[in-house]
């Protein structure tokens, strides 16, 4: 090659090189290396137990948070990369929170530190934050099993792009758990943690998202033929623990009702209706109709948390319970609000039929609780809809 030849070429190369690492520098500049000292961060709970430690190896030190929450000064999240490495203190559900918008609504994301976290399939969940509410036992399908070591550092990278997220544990190379959805009211906030446990080597990367679509994906399950869409919502009426309400009892008023759809999943969530208080535990009156061509009956697949009493066409037909508490009363999977938790047969009559369901939402089967502080929801499957017409 001759020499002036060469030398453009080479000259040519030197001057596309700072183009192409200038093309880098807007990710790598966005890069927050965050400081897990007393003064970015600032309690959001009483009295949390929380100990800023510095030590050889963690030169932005580390955050021993035994209780209580922490939040970080002066970050608004909304897109990007959240990587940390998170040590668990005890068999508890340390984790973060992101986009909090306020200590009612945001997103998170936390560990189940049980000795078998490997192989439970709920070992990691994530869960949206909706007016105080956490929603933990309304979404299993946000919840796996992962590689996490429960009395050692664990790495966690969360990438969150517009409605989705995919979150990696360890040295997992593809996600270990994926959310198709990210179901929370907010879209960009401040970052929590949630002890117990020690965290370290905090990097935020707002622009960092792998590529991740920020469009959810379609819902199979919430879109299956036979899912209820179409509800109307009643007022609250008190709940006589230990007796079933009565049909009477429910709202007699039609403008006392308003319409609400189901979302993803095919769930009512009733969360985004209230605010989480000390008030007494209530009922919720939920109803919707269905026209039938024929005098038949019609196995039905319902979800929900607490107890429900369903009624068609003004008649008690079945009364089931699904709390937590006590393991008894649970139903598959785990107490958790899915279809799988109940099949009932619903009689109707040809022409329009209501059905009607009283729930009460706890997870707890006792008299001594304020309204639940966790999902607040039913879903509703007709598993043949030959002959029927659901209202739209």
């Amino acid at each position: 090659m001759h020499k002036l030849q060469l030398g453009l070429l080479v000259l040519t190369f030197c001057l596309s090189l700072p183009n192409s690492l200038s093309a880098m520098e807007p990710e790598a500049r966005t890069s927050q290396v965050i400081s897990m000292t007393s003064s970015h961060w600032h309690p959001v709970s009483d009295k949390p137990d929380v100990q800023y430690v510095m030590q050889e190896g963690f030169p932005d030190g580390i955050i021993v948070l035994k209780s209580g929450d922490l939040a970080l000064n002066e970050l608004s999240f909304r897109d990007g990369t959240i990587e940390f490495d998170m040590k668990p203190l005890a068999e508890d559900i340390p984790g973060i929170r992101f986009r909090q918008r306020d200590p009612q609504n945001g997103e998170e994301f936390y560990i189940r530190s049980l000795p078998d976290c490997r192989a439970e399939n709920d070992c990691i969940q994530y869960s949206p934050v909706i007016n105080g509410f956490m929603l933990w036992n309304v979404y299993p399908e946000y919840q796996k099993r992962a590689p996490v070591f429960a009395d050692g550092w664990n790495h966690v990278r969360l990438v969150v792009s517009g409605k989705r997220m995919n979150v990696f544990i360890n040295d997992s190379v593809q996600p270990t758990l994926a959310v198709d959805e990210l179901l929370g009211d907010t879209q960009q906030g401040g970052l929590e943690l949630h002890g117990p446990a020690a965290f370290a080597n905090l990097v935020v990367s707002p622009s960092k998202t792998d590529g991740l679509s920020p469009v959810p994906l379609p819902d199979s399950l919430g879109n299956a033929a036979g899912i209820v869409h179409a509800w109307e919502l009643g007022p609250l009426t008190p709940l006589h623990y230990g007796s079933n309400p009565a049909y009477a009892e429910g709202p007699q008023d039609p403008k006392m009702w308003k319409p609400i759809r189901s979302e993803r999943f095919g769930v009512v969530n009733l969360n985004r209706q209230y605010s989480a208080s000390k008030e007494p535990s209530t009922l919720t009156w939920l109803r919707t109709y269905v026209d039938s061509d024929r005098d038949q009956t019609k196995q039905v697949s319902l979800g929900w948390i607490g107890e429900a009493w369903v009624f068609a066409n003004g008649s008690l037909i079945s009364t089931r319970k699904n709390f937590y508490d006590p393991v008894s009363e649970r139903q598959r999977p785990d107490g958790r609000l899915s279809l799988e938790n109940s099949s009932i047969p619903i009689p109707l009559h040809r022409g329009r039929n209501e059905i009607m369901i009283a729930l009460y939402s706890s997870i707890h089967d006792d008299d001594k609780h304020s309204r639940t502080p966790y999902g607040w929801g039913l879903a509703m499957r007709y598993d043949d809809m030959q002959g029927l017409v659901l209202q739209r």
